[in-house]
């Protein structure tokens, strides 16, 4: 997602040796890939944002705020992989060569993830001709072939450069796609696929669906037949609930507190006339709901993607739901991700819907992430 969010800056740095915590991976749809090496499991995972991408005030570009430490406290938390969202439009010089000096602070922190055990994606979050971002939306690259060419050859590089990579790391073709016809992602996708099989014919390379990766569209997603394809999908609903009180989606700060589970109040008057979410109004948010939605992607795998890994590549919820509330929405998609078959990184690390706060302490979101393992722990 899109947000700016506050700077991290608790006074001292841990600096310690964290013990690895086992991971415990979910059942379900799995990739050739993924069997033949369960050493990288990419089942539990969080995203980095604002660190490679999306730079907002204080956090520029490769900012120190990230290092090995937090790399070691996110693998003792349990997690298994992390999601690197980068800016592709940063690695691009303008004669079509690669920023080296771009680049090397991903280098870094692939060498940190490799050294705790973790899995690592390469997300591509923005691209030439692509950009989600409010405001300055972008959707050039689904119909200018010219564009399109000059992004296929930006992952060719990519790909080769990091060919020699082990199973830890993965690709991430482009997040949250926004092409005018759904349709559109579909050669997109080929093309992109096409450019990254010429030097890495077995990575684990990630497709999504158009508009956000969200779960309505992925019915219009065409999935390669290549084994070692995987398809991820975003989750933020009920978006009325995840993203209560941002000013980026033009909901006030002064609004009512929203609660899950718990109904909707009414929005009319609060929200301007014209919002999206004023529908949302007198709706019962319940768990039941969040499991009816991955039943149905669940379905559509079972016929249309067949033997191809599920991911659940970015949800969560915003800093001003109250703590009970972020630990059942998160407990409750957790568990309908892992019922179906779906791994998950979780949005985000230390930003607006952190998982670790600014003094370098869990949150409520981390504790409703992992919260049936320490059920599990309590009745023992």
């Amino acid at each position: 997602m899109n947000t700016p969010n506050p700077k991290s800056n608790w006074s001292t740095r841990l600096h310690r040796s964290l013990a690895l915590a086992t991971v415990v991976t979910a059942g379900g749809i799995a990739s050739a890939a993924e069997r033949a090496s369960d050493a990288f499991t990419f089942q539990r995972g969080v995203n980095i944002s604002h660190w490679l991408s999306q730079n907002f005030g204080p956090r520029s570009y490769a900012a120190d705020w990230f290092d090995e430490e937090d790399v070691s406290w996110i693998a003792a938390q349990g997690f298994d992989h992390i999601r690197y969202p980068i800016d592709g439009r940063e690695w691009l010089k303008p004669d079509g060569s690669l920023d080296e000096a771009k680049i090397a602070p991903f280098d870094r922190a692939l060498a940190w993830t490799r050294a705790h055990g973790l899995g690592a994606i390469l997300d591509m979050h923005f691209l030439p001709g692509a950009s989600f971002d409010p405001g300055h939306e972008d959707v050039q690259v689904f119909t200018d072939k010219a564009l399109q060419e000059k992004v296929a050859d930006l992952w060719r590089r990519v790909a080769k450069r990091f060919a020699d990579a082990g199973p830890e790391l993965r690709f991430e073709l482009l997040n949250e796609p926004i092409a005018e016809h759904n349709q559109q992602l579909n050669p997109f996708n080929r093309r992109m696929l096409a450019a990254v099989r010429e030097s890495n014919p077995t990575r684990v390379v990630y497709i999504t669906s158009n508009r956000y990766g969200s779960f309505g569209t992925v019915g219009d997603l065409e999935v390669p037949d290549d084994p070692h394809v995987a398809v991820t999908l975003h989750y933020y609903e009920p978006f009325i609930f995840t993203h209560q009180r941002a000013g980026w989606t033009r909901m006030p700060a002064d609004m009512p507190p929203i609660r899950f589970p718990g109904t909707v109040p009414d929005l009319n008057g609060i929200l301007p006339a014209d919002h999206f979410a004023l529908r949302s109004s007198g709706q019962e948010l319940t768990a039941a709901e969040i499991q009816a939605d991955f039943a149905k992607v669940a379905a559509w795998a079972r016929e249309h993607a067949k033997g191809h890994e599920l991911h659940l590549g970015e949800f969560g919820v915003y800093l001003p739901a109250d703590a009970d509330s972020k630990r059942n929405y998160l407990a409750a998609v957790v568990a309908a991700a892992e019922r179906h078959g779906f791994g998950w990184a979780v949005w985000d690390y230390q930003g607006g819907f952190a998982v670790r706060d600014q003094h370098g302490n869990p949150t409520p979101i981390l504790e409703g992430l992992f919260a049936s393992k320490r059920q599990g722990r309590e009745r023992e």
